[in-house]
């Protein structure tokens, strides 16, 4: 349904407050960037209100999420800031779940910015090597987009590697990595990756890559010499497994989303998604969020959003059963 600029613009917040619910603890990523992008949406709303931030993490927001869906009145004044997981089909499958993300009134979000998988230099020659001992490579709970890349890799590429997992943060992990305790890693952030790239003691094996304007996967430009899982992978693979792959990889397309509850009246959702397309596009904003978010920071309009929450609704339970028996055959958690 297409809403008219004219109807948008008959919406005001003036003298209200909006609360935005951030489902996890204070000082993550997707608290930083529910914060950021609510400092830019009071400017940006008209009548400019004010927003408060309530944290309600628990369950992987999982309980924010059910609150949401369900207490939440459908009346503009109550915003929600969720992550990929959240949205991720495997986990929508679980008893707990009482929401369907594919109902939200998406607003806005951004691009996962692809994960890059990195290995120790000396370690590269291993990797390949079936009579070597496998290389240790490591992952903070079973589910992260790096490790899944690791376990195609294994299965149809041959890499020599096994898993351990338990990692308390990134942080930890990428210590382990240039400790030795590792030999390999992946991680998503510039800020990050780069300076261990430039160092010359680990070299970009693989890459999840970035969207372009027309949904297509392509190298970022912080790790053009690093080459996609693409065009490594799909090759090797069958039309059925090119299509299990392919859902795969839209489950790791967003990184964080703002959403409307389900039921919120069109005009609102057209006011809000003006005002996040308007924030987005703010010097101020942009200098902050390639600073406290990524370099690459790439926003998502909340059709976009929609679309690819709309599609990963499509993945069937048996090609959820194709990757959860690839983890089983390696010993990994099961989603």
């Amino acid at each position: 349904m297409t809403v008219s600029a004219a109807a948008a613009n008959e919406i005001s917040f003036r003298g209200k407050t909006i609360s935005l619910i951030i489902n996890s603890t204070p000082g993550g990523g997707t608290d930083t960037a529910a914060r950021l992008t609510g400092n830019a949406l009071a400017k940006y709303l008209p009548g400019n209100p004010t927003i408060i931030y309530r944290n309600l993490p628990g369950g992987g927001g999982l309980k924010a999420n059910n609150y949401f869906a369900n207490q939440v009145p459908p009346d503009g004044m109550t915003l929600l800031s969720g992550s990929r997981t959240q949205i991720s089909p495997a986990k929508l499958r679980g008893p707990q779940v009482q929401y369907d993300p594919s109902k939200y009134e998406f607003i806005g979000g951004d691009a996962n910015l692809g994960t890059v998988m990195l290995i120790r230099k000396e370690d590269v020659p291993s990797l390949t090597d079936p009579k070597a001992q496998p290389l240790v490579y490591g992952d903070i709970d079973g589910t992260r987009s790096g490790l899944l890349i690791s376990l195609w890799a294994k299965e149809y590429l041959g890499w020599n590697i096994r898993w351990v997992i338990g990692y308390s943060g990134t942080s930890t992990m990428l210590m382990a990595l240039q400790s030795g305790e590792l030999h390999m890693a992946a991680n998503q952030n510039a800020f990050t990756l780069g300076p261990l790239l430039k160092a010359g003691r680990f070299v970009g094996m693989a890459q999840l890559g970035a969207l372009d304007d027309n949904g297509n996967r392509v190298r970022r430009d912080a790790f053009a010499d690093v080459p996609l899982l693409d065009e490594l992978i799909l090759p090797k693979l069958t039309e059925q497994q090119k299509s299990v792959y392919l859902g795969m990889q839209a489950d790791f397309a967003i990184n964080k989303w703002l959403a409307l509850p389900p039921g919120t009246p069109k005009p609102m959702v057209a006011a809000y998604r003006e005002a996040y397309m308007k924030s987005v596009k703010d010097e101020d904003f942009l200098a902050m969020a390639t600073k406290q978010i990524d370099e690459d920071f790439t926003p998502l309009s909340g059709v976009q959003v929609a679309k690819i929450v709309a599609d990963l609704a499509l993945i069937t339970d048996a090609e959820i059963e194709f990757v959860n028996q690839l983890r089983r055959k390696n010993n990994l958690p099961v989603e």
